[in-house]
């Protein structure tokens, strides 16, 4: 029989254990990534992996993104098949594939996986953080600041002792940068217990550390890659072993690769002082040699005004500074006028009407600010993100929602006015054509619906494929509606009946993945202007549909980035490491100039000012180009945030929102 002493020896042994470790015992978990089940592909190899795993009895697994290849139905019912008759519960991160191709995004993770896109979870006394990192209809990562917000507040319930675990579809902290605002998240997680990040996308099995926080990737399950984690309390221990080999069942076994104290915290170190062999890079730049101070000299970054961020590496350890001011932080021909921090990103077109600017944002939210002043005048929010842009109809703005849903408030008032729903969630933006709003969903049909009610006038199928819908602005000329959409077509409705007045196939015998779904058609004196994936500039004749010129680019391609048009020019943005812009002859599709910006453009447009366009490049990088001769007038690197949405422009005024989390609003001299 115990005595007194003895039970307050114990007693107090208890008490000096944090709370975490009075939990159950020690367990193992399975982690694995990239199994990309498609209507054929990856389906046994993925099998065989799952039967190695089930076979070590694991608490459970977790799939770190790119479930499938397309995120198309067929394709998660093929991978619940592979699932189902597991013993143990397999929980889904998001990835770029599962969002960016399919009509329903998102919202086919949901209903394939049965996992919301961002999760926590406690097994053992242990919390699990699941993160979602995707940009709808994008391979970029992002941490939105909704999640962000909501990961923060939980990690300060669940205390600094317990051990954390991270699991992100996109890497973090490593050679190049694929989550625009990756330092939010690590200085979200520095004064807690995180044991391990686990990171997918690349298709490498890598460890790394960042700022000393652990890292690692696997190639895809189908690959024959697949880690397996112990968390061994009797040793206060949590060790990693990993499987690569061929995707046959028994070809190969796990192999010890990390360990580390399960009680002890990662402390942070930030790039401090580089050792003169050390590697160093500005932004998303080259890496040169620290003590090589003639490549530092010529980097580009320290040639634009603006907040940059420096990375240190030594071999697989890389480190991040704060982001700094570098220079100067704006351009002299750039002169601010207000900053206002947002709610979300921001990846759809701004809308400058009058005396003011309308921004739709990734947490779903829309603002009206007063353009003079950037203050808000009223804010809404929709129960989705908006990917749609903002559009004024009448005395409406109508903006779609991946909710489902295409929302009408009053311009004046920010009041609701109706709330239409849809089969799907509604990416594409509207156009007020005849008295009507017409909108494409991810449903696969266009909308025409009346303004006073939402109730829809007329409904338009596209024929029925795994990618019939719109993600693209609609246009009209008045009388006729233009889209495009993913199932490779061109179309132009009757803006009245709905009717189809002419469909064009844009791609050819090309995958679907060419279409011209993204960059908006721009209609202008009886043409069509809009850009398909597989490097074309279109000209259409409005009214028959037939084609009047076609032109690829010889560097960067048509592709995302939605052209405009001025006096007889179309301005368009090019996909590619140069960042070309350029401006093509209307009446013959001829190029006139071309302006590198030396970053990589993607669905950002250009707005056209005074005498000037203003795009962003992925970066963050703000471009200004003089509109008669190409020249780049003026560059500045925003803080971090992808770059992906179309600024607004009138005059000297230009008005700016990115992923950052905020508008701006410059005057150009």
């Amino acid at each position: 029989m115990l005595s007194r002493r003895d039970l307050l020896v114990a007693g107090a042994a208890v008490a000096s254990r944090p709370l975490w470790a009075l939990e159950k015992g020690s367990f193992e978990f399975a982690f694995f990534s990239d199994t990309h089940v498609g209507l054929k592909a990856n389906i046994e190899q993925n099998r065989a992996m799952l039967a190695e795993i089930t076979a070590r009895k694991p608490a459970f697994a977790i799939n770190g993104g790119d479930v499938t290849d397309y995120g198309w139905r067929g394709e998660y019912a093929n991978y619940r098949k592979l699932i189902e008759p597991l013993p143990y519960r397999i929980r889904h991160v998001a990835g770029n594939h599962d969002v960016r191709w399919s009509p329903l995004g998102p919202k086919a993770f949901k209903e394939g996986t049965h996992d919301p896109l961002y999760q926590a979870f406690t097994h053992e006394g242990c919390r699990f953080y699941l993160l979602d990192s995707t940009v709808p209809l994008s391979h970029y990562g992002h941490f939105e600041a909704e999640m962000l917000r909501w990961l923060a507040a939980d990690l300060k319930r669940v205390g600094p002792e317990t051990p954390v675990f991270v699991f992100t579809h996109h890497w973090i902290g490593r050679d190049r940068i694929m989550v625009d605002n990756e330092e939010k998240l690590l200085a979200i997680l520095e004064p807690y217990n995180v044991k391990h990040v686990f990171n997918g996308h690349g298709h490498s099995d890598l460890l790394w550390t960042w700022d000393e926080l652990p890292n690692t990737m696997n190639k895809g399950l189908y690959q024959g890659s697949w880690m397996w984690v112990e968390v061994d309390r009797a040793k206060d221990e949590v060790r990693i072993a990993r499987r690569a080999g061929k995707p046959e069942k028994g070809g190969a076994s796990p192999v010890a690769l990390w360990s580390a104290s399960l009680s002890k915290k990662w402390k942070r170190t930030g790039a401090g002082a580089e050792g003169a062999q050390d590697q160093i890079r500005y932004d998303d730049g080259a890496w040169f040699i620290a003590s090589d101070t003639t490549k530092l000299a010529a980097d580009p970054a320290l040639h634009i005004h603006g907040v940059h961020r420096k990375t240190t590496r030594r071999g697989e350890s890389y480190r991040t500074s704060e982001p700094l001011d570098w220079v100067v932080e704006y351009h002299p021909l750039m002169n601010p006028v207000w900053e206002t921090p947002l709610a979300g990103g921001v990846m759809s077109h701004l809308l400058l009407d009058g005396d003011a600017l309308y921004v739709s944002q990734m947490d779903g939210s829309l603002w009206r600010l007063d353009a003079a002043t950037g203050k808000p005048v009223w804010k809404v929010k929709t129960g989705g993100y908006c990917h749609s842009s903002p559009v004024r109809c009448g005395n409406l703005i109508v903006v779609g929602s991946a909710d489902g849903s295409v929302h009408a408030f009053d311009q004046r008032s920010g009041a609701r006015k109706w709330q239409a729903k849809t089969g799907g969630p509604v990416y594409a933006s509207a156009t007020y054509a005849k008295g009507l709003v017409i909108i494409g969903s991810g449903d696969g049909i266009v909308y025409g619906l009346d303004p006073s009610t939402g109730q829809a006038k007329w409904r338009f199928a596209l024929p029925k494929s795994d990618t019939a819908f719109v993600q693209s602005p609609a246009a009209t000329d008045g009388e006729r509606v233009f889209l495009g959409a993913w199932d490779k077509h061109i179309y132009a409705l009757d803006a009245v009946t709905g009717e189809l007045l002419w469909r064009q196939n844009a791609v050819g015998e090309r995958s679907f993945a060419y279409s011209a779904a993204i960059g908006g058609p721009c209609v202008h004196r009886g043409r069509v202007y809009v850009p398909s994936n597989g490097n074309i500039l279109w000209s259409f004749d409005a009214k028959t549909g037939t084609p009047v010129w076609r032109t690829e680019s010889p560097g960067d391609k048509f592709g995302y980035s939605s052209p405009t048009v001025r006096d007889g020019r179309v301005y368009v943005g090019c996909l590619g490491d140069k960042g070309e812009v350029r401006c093509v002859d209307a009446a013959d599709g001829k190029i006139l100039w071309t302006a590198a910006t030396g970053s990589g453009i993607y669905d950002s447009g250009p707005a056209l000012g005074e005498d000037w366009l203003a795009i962003g490049s992925v970066s963050g990088r703000l471009n200004v180009i003089d509109l008669s001769s190409g020249r780049i007038r003026a560059q500045v690197q925003l803080p971090s945030g992808h770059f992906l949405s179309t600024p607004a422009a009138r005059g000297d005024e230009l008005y700016v929102a990115t992923y950052g989390d905020f508008a701006r609003r410059y005057r150009v001299a």
